[in-house]
């Protein structure tokens, strides 16, 4: 019994040393998106081993292919998603929304000349009207139809835009802390952010892990904890988010409410800590 409790002493009391934790590079060149889940899971790995040795792909992949490479495991230790029952049972989902629940919050990028026609629209079932656009792998593309919109899928993320620029669509919805580094991208295109309607729906972006690696899915877990509980899990997210937040104006505006029917039952929903609600 002694020599039990004098290792578990050692191993709270020294740190043991990280192995490189691989990632997937993003799809896009032009995609910032990955900054933040980035710096989280570095901040994360740091807190529970002292050390985080981060490497991305050597090239670029889509969504899907990513999934394909955690699962085999090749080249990809940790991705972060939109969580499902299907992805739930693929891999190890470590269940601490990194987004707070915001990555469920969606505004529409549209044409900017066609906020009047926006802004007329009476009720849901006038803006469920609308052509829209998602990419044929996403979570969001089913959770959208589920409620009853037209949804138009994209091969890829930078088709979404594509897509919009042409016609082929009325909106793009997009996640509320993504929506104004997509703008800006595309403003001198005439794309600008929907003023008045936000749709949400239950739903969390967390990093998943192999089924085979619960070790790592620990050690993320651990972290993340450690994060949320001496506030730097909040001062992060604040560093990116907190000035993009007040220029979205989320609790002003006209909220359509909808079903998530891919949600997974442990979803940690009454954990208040782990979610933003727009005041």
């Amino acid at each position: 019994m002694l020599r039990v409790t004098l290792g578990l002493l050692l191993c709270l009391s020294f740190p043991l040393t990280a192995d490189t934790v691989r990632y997937p590079a993003v799809e896009d060149s032009g995609d910032q998106r990955s900054e933040y889940p980035i710096a989280l899971l570095e901040m994360a790995l740091k807190k529970a081993s002292g050390t985080a040795r981060l490497k991305s792909t050597s090239v670029r992949v889509s969504k899907s292919r990513a999934m394909h490479l955690l699962e085999t495991g090749v080249e990809v230790d940790v991705v972060w998603s939109m969580t499902s029952i299907e992805r739930e049972q693929r891999f190890l989902p470590i269940r601490i929304p990194i987004y707070k629940g915001l990555g469920t919050y969606r505004l529409l990028l549209i044409r900017a000349e066609d906020q009047p026609r926006f802004s007329a629209l009476k009720d849901e079932t006038a803006l469920k009207r609308q052509l829209i656009s998602q990419v044929h792998d996403w979570v969001d593309t089913d959770i959208l139809r589920h409620n009853k919109f037209k949804v138009v899928e994209a091969s890829g993320y930078q088709s979404l835009f594509q897509m919009l620029l042409h016609k082929r669509v009325d909106a793009v919805p997009r996640s509320a802390i993504e929506i104004e580094a997509e703008q800006q991208q595309w403003s001198k295109q005439g794309l600008a952010i929907e003023a008045e309607w936000l749709l949400h729906y239950p739903g969390a972006v967390y990093f998943f892990v192999s089924n085979n690696n619960a070790q790592l899915a620990e050690r993320i877990e651990q972290g993340l904890r450690m994060a949320l509980a001496d506030g730097s899990f909040d001062l992060l997210f604040q560093k990116y988010f907190s000035d993009h937040l007040k220029k979205m104006r989320l609790s002003e505006r006209k909220l359509i409410k909808l079903h998530n029917p891919l949600l997974p039952p442990l979803t940690p929903l009454t954990e208040s800590a782990l979610w933003y609600l727009p005041e």
